[in-house]
């Protein structure tokens, strides 16, 4: 019986998942967003891939995991897409089969659903970690980007300090999402912090990646001045890259990805860049 017979309605459509060449972790990408960003450079963005069970995704990183590390568990996964938190059921079920092959799990999500409730259910079920993607904090200028109000965001994000580690990404968009709204988002941030730092990653727009021409790629002044402006309230900021997880890295890596089939192939950056701008990429999936 094929993928989708088996799935039903129980399915995220996965295009593929990531490991790590420098350590045991792997990125779960669960494709379809809400969100209609301006500036997204994602395919996952649309369902692409093939439909996946969450025991199916669970039984495809314990084989790459095996093949690739012959070690287990792993030390993390992250769960990312796409928008891992449209499906909630299907979420609370992988993460509750994942924990069991890894030691810490975590959700890159752009925040909009993970109210207390849900983020409590995720907690229950394995997460450790929730980056929260934070587009804008000007609530026309995010309805703008994103088709959406960020309201109830920035509400889930003030929620989820101090319940499980927090990160909060930016993408600074050069007169866009610049100087003002950096500083906006540092201080809101800086009002929750009254324990352990908020971890804020201010990463830079890649206008070669964007599906609109809306910016210019920042320049290395305008990224300098941008932290310059965080840190003068905050205590953790960071200049950042939304695909890295350690905050300095020091040294070139790639990745090996794994498609749903079990197949691989070793990408690295500027692979992906490639690949994003001439739309070959799009052909893997036969779209």
């Amino acid at each position: 019986m094929s993928a989708p017979e088996q799935c039903g309605k129980s399915c995220r459509h996965v295009p593929f998942i990531t490991l790590s060449e420098r350590k045991p972790r792997v990125w779960i990408t669960l494709s379809g967003c809400n969100f209609r960003c301006r500036g997204c450079f994602s395919f996952a963005r649309e369902p692409i891939g093939e439909p996946m069970t969450a025991k199916q995704v669970v039984a495809l990183v314990k084989n790459a995991a095996r093949d690739y590390y012959d070690d287990m568990p792993l030390e993390e996964a992250v769960i990312t897409g796409g928008e891992p938190t449209l499906d909630r059921e299907y979420l609370v079920a992988l993460l509750a089969q994942l924990k069991e092959v890894v030691c810490e799990i975590v959700l890159d999500t752009h925040g909009y659903f993970l109210d207390d409730a849900y983020l409590q259910e995720l907690i229950e079920a394995g997460v450790t970690e929730v980056m929260f993607d934070l587009k804008a904090f000007d609530e026309q200028l995010h309805e703008w980007y994103t088709g959406y109000s960020n309201l109830r965001i920035l509400e889930n994000i003030r929620n989820a300090y101090g319940k499980v580690k927090l990160v909060v990404n930016t993408v600074y968009i050069p007169g866009i999402v610049d100087d003002r709204e950096i500083g906006r988002i540092a201080e809101f941030l800086a009002t929750l912090e009254t324990g352990e730092p908020i971890d804020f990653r201010i990463n830079r727009f890649r206008a070669e990646l964007s599906r609109e021409p809306i910016a210019r790629n920042p320049s290395p002044e305008e990224i300098s001045r941008a932290y310059a402006i965080a840190v003068r309230v905050l205590s953790n900021p960071v200049i950042g890259k939304s695909c890295v997880r350690e905050r300095v890295t020091g040294e070139k890596r790639g990745w090996i990805t794994v498609f749903p089939d079990g197949t691989t192939k070793r990408r690295t950056r500027d692979t992906y860049r490639a690949e994003n701008a001439t739309l070959r990429f799009r052909k893997l999936f036969d779209l």
